[in-house]
């Protein structure tokens, strides 16, 4: 009946595994025509919109261990290792992918540093970004809304 009676069904942590292994022979380059990419958001039915170095939107599909119960989460800013599909694409524009794996943010640092990651993939993915923080300053705005009067009667 194999291990501990489960039928060839694999734990949350055998899938963390595979997905580092596939990490880890991306990294070292046994892996060709990959592709990564940053999840933007999630669309339903284990499809998730993705933008690519080229600065393009895709939509990619969770297969495998990815898309079951304990295995590695996607979110949004997550850098992913993307497949094509080609019997799928209908143009070059329609270009569709499989997620291969999810990348830690340390990985994704390793391909910056190499040149294979644009940087703007990486801050935008990290959340490290200056200028997103001087955005969004609402002390001085609720400070602002302080000081002004409102004429209860006038509303």
């Amino acid at each position: 009946m194999g291990k501990g009676g489960k039928k060839g069904r694999l734990t949350g942590g055998q899938r963390k595994e595979i997905n580092q292994k596939m990490v880890n022979s991306v990294l070292d380059g046994d892996v060709e025509d990959v592709v990564f990419g940053r999840v933007l958001k999630h669309l339903g039915a284990g499809n998730i919109r993705v933008i690519l170095p080229n600065k393009r939107e895709a939509i990619a599909k969770i297969r495998t261990f990815l898309s079951r119960r304990g295995s590695t989460p996607i979110v949004s800013g997550d850098i992913v290792i993307l497949s094509g599909r080609d019997f799928e694409t209908k143009s070059d524009d329609d270009m569709r992918y499989d997620v291969l794996a999810v990348m830690s943010r340390q990985e994704a640092g390793k391909l910056e540093k190499a040149g294979e990651l644009p940087s703007w993939m990486l801050v935008s993915a990290e959340g490290n970004d200056e200028t997103a923080e001087d955005i969004f300053d609402f002390e001085e705005k609720a400070k602002a809304d302080d000081t002004e009067e409102i004429d209860v009667d006038a509303i």
